[in-house]
């Protein structure tokens, strides 16, 4: 049974916490304890007994509930990053791939959810560390659907000596590269042309952005494999840009490396409905 519940809406999706509201009423009326980030907690209403999340043990939630679209699900993600609860989406947002409930089903699916009545599929995750030259030690970042390496716009194109396992495998000259798990092959990646690949595969996915090399295609990697990439020149400026998840930024000049591999962490995600990859992916496309 469920005893401890977070919500954590996205207040641009759900202004005034209305829909918020409803499933902490919903938890609370059954002796669910319920918890929020303090901001949120502001927001719902001071008659129920509102934890704090900031003053307890993440890890201790029995599931978190998002409310929002499919950034919100990713922030809150990475908001549980470390711990193993399973995260479930109430759609607020447009295509929702990682979202599970539409508010029309709101009650019926927090009964399911009340009552354990749900699988919790691991998506991979990807860790990359980052190099920057000029600057001593290393940045760490976590992406549920993406890494991207992109050129500064106002700049010429980028070089990228790409390498696969120790083994240089390319010199990109292009836009960028992306590098995506399976469930973020949905996302950017394919909206830059690279495969849908199913998101409980263990795979890479390294996706090149309008590449002026003979190599202008996609490649699917093992889970296993390790990328690594250093930065050429750009132009005058030197100047690239590296994202996880479209959140972290940082910027990069000539010689800095960035390592990728799998993550060690997962997404937990929890599946209500019987419904397949492929007729979801038919559904939203």
């Amino acid at each position: 049974m469920i005893k401890k519940v977070l919500v954590y809406p996205n207040v641009k999706r759900d202004v005034g916490y209305v829909y918020t509201q409803q499933v902490a009423d919903f938890f609370a009326a059954r002796g669910v304890k319920v918890y929020a980030t303090e901001e949120t907690a502001k927001g719902l209403s001071k008659e129920l007994p509102i934890r704090v999340i900031e003053e307890c043990e993440k890890k201790d939630m029995d599931i978190v509930i998002v409310l929002g679209g499919d950034g919100s699900m990713i922030q809150g993600a990475h908001f549980m990053l470390g711990t193993p609860v399973p995260i479930l989406g109430i759609n607020l947002g447009t295509l929702g791939y990682l979202t599970e409930v539409e508010v029309q089903d709101l009650e019926k699916s927090l009964r399911k959810v009340l009552k354990s009545d749900f699988c919790v599929e691991q998506r991979m995750m990807l860790e990359a560390e980052v190099q920057v030259t000029g600057r001593k030690g290393s940045q760490v970042f976590y992406a549920v659907n993406d890494l991207v390496l992109h050129r500064n716009l106002l700049d010429g194109i980028l070089t990228v000596k790409t390498y696969i396992n120790g083994a240089n495998m390319a010199d990109f000259r292009a836009d960028g590269v992306i590098v995506s798990t399976p469930c973020g092959s949905t996302a950017y990646n394919f909206s830059a042309g690279g495969p849908i690949v199913n998101p409980v595969a263990d795979n890479i996915i390294l996706t090149p952005l309008s590449s002026h090399s003979a190599l202008d295609r996609s490649i699917i990697l093992m889970g296993q494999d390790r990328l690594s990439f250093q930065i050429g020149a750009t132009g005058k400026n030197f100047e690239s840009v590296f994202s996880a998840d479209g959140v972290d930024h940082v910027s990069l000049g000539e010689g800095s490396w960035i390592h990728v591999k799998k993550s060690e962490y997962t997404f937990p995600l929890v599946r209500l409905l019987q419904r397949s990859f492929y007729e979801v992916l038919q559904m939203k496309l």
